[in-house]
């Protein structure tokens, strides 16, 4: 059976798998207070733990874009869910030192971008009748991924300890290993056929891929210092975890929201993300405000309206390109993940030289660089 002919069997399985092989990289924000004194590293070494994750994913999302075009969704898939589950135990494990957990993290992260270019190739093939429902409903798996890495902290870290969150979380990617397997079917083109080569042009994805970095580089800000900003504002270790899912939680309804109405509005999609990410700017600005009253309001605010950019920039760019949507979105979200490698180490250094209210400053100027440039090459996609 195709997946033409189970389409919202192959969407379910996709949320699955984003919020698997991602939820590594988030967990290390979530358990950065947990992490950081068993470790005994200060923000800005913190920081290159955070990047390493999403350093790698950089470093490797074109080729395996590429990659998943020969051999199809479902084998890259699988092979990524794999690796994953196993460099998680790993760290669970084995991790003494700071330096094993970002070379366990590096892997992850390798693992990651196989993963996510080979699931907007399963949605392209899939020949869905709401392509921009599907799109909201996998991109939902991103601020889920934030929400569990935020109840992972009341509930594990907090009680038996931060490395049993990897362990629930490589449980978690082999259900989603198993769901995967019975819902997608791959699409392995002929023995020597060429990958699909994107319609949209190299210079138009570029761009794209600047929309992702500016982007992705403060909305990655909220899940990085989320917990830790909460705390530094006032709040319990517990609480400002909570918190994280809570806004989390309304980036995620707000997400499925914006797909619902994206496969009938007229306005481009880079655009209305862009102007989703100019209201988003707003909370994040409002974070500086340091007082725990402020940071639960601005949370909800920058997490609700930062977050949603995702749902329009990848839907613009899997409808151009249906037949090489890994290709074309190994290039944006190379973009995504030079803002989230670039993020945490500029920001653990402002952090820890002029404080949470000057990092939150920055990231919110990024979110407006982001949305200016989405805005102006929206007729493009």
């Amino acid at each position: 059976m195709s997946t033409r002919s189970r389409p919202y069997l192959v969407v379910n399985a996709t949320v699955l798998a984003v919020v698997s092989t991602v939820l590594p990289g988030f967990l290390i924000g979530a358990l950065s207070v947990q992490v950081s004194a068993e470790m005994d590293v200060s923000e800005a070494v913190y920081g290159w733990g955070l990047s390493s994750f999403f350093g790698a994913a950089m470093v490797g999302s074109i080729l395996l874009g590429r990659l998943s075009q020969r051999i199809g969704a479902l084998n890259q898939m699988t092979l990524a869910l794999g690796l994953s589950i196993v460099v998680q135990l790993a760290l669970a494990a084995t991790a003494q030192s700071f330096g094993a957990i970002i070379g366990f993290l590096v892997v992850a992260g390798l693992a990651n971008a196989a993963n996510q270019t080979s699931i907007n190739l399963a949605l392209g093939q899939a020949a869905l009748p709401r392509l921009g429902l599907a799109v909201s409903i996998k991109q939902s798996g991103l601020p889920t991924a934030t929400l569990l890495a935020g109840f992972a902290v009341p509930s594990l870290a907090l009680t038996v300890g931060w490395r049993w969150a990897y362990v629930a979380s490589a449980a978690f990617t082999l259900v989603s290993l198993a769901v995967v397997r019975s819902a997608v079917r791959s699409s392995t083109p002929a023995r020597g056929a060429a990958p699909s080569t994107p319609e949209s042009s190299s210079r138009d994805l570029l761009w794209g891929a600047a929309v992702g970095a500016f982007l992705a580089f403060s909305a990655g800000s909220l899940n990085a210092w989320g917990v830790g900003s909460g705390v530094d504002a006032g709040l319990g270790e517990g609480l400002a975890g909570l918190f994280l899912s809570v806004g989390a939680a309304t980036g995620i309804t707000l997400r499925i929201i914006s797909g619902w109405i994206s496969d009938t509005m007229r306005a481009a999609p880079f655009r209305v993300g862009g102007i989703s990410a100019l209201l988003g700017s707003v909370g994040m600005g409002i974070l500086a405000v340091r007082s725990p009253g402020t940071h639960i309001a601005a949370m909800l605010v920058a997490f609700g309206a930062g977050w949603i950019w995702p749902v329009f920039t990848n839907f613009g760019v899997v409808r151009a390109n249906p037949q090489a949507a890994g290709a074309a979105t190994g290039v944006t979200q190379m973009g995504v993940y030079v803002g989230v490698f670039v993020g945490p180490l500029l920001t653990g250094w402002v952090i820890e030289y002029s404080g949470y209210r000057m990092m939150w400053l920055v990231v919110a100027t990024s979110a407006v660089i982001g949305a200016v440039i989405s805005i102006r090459i929206a007729d493009r996609f």
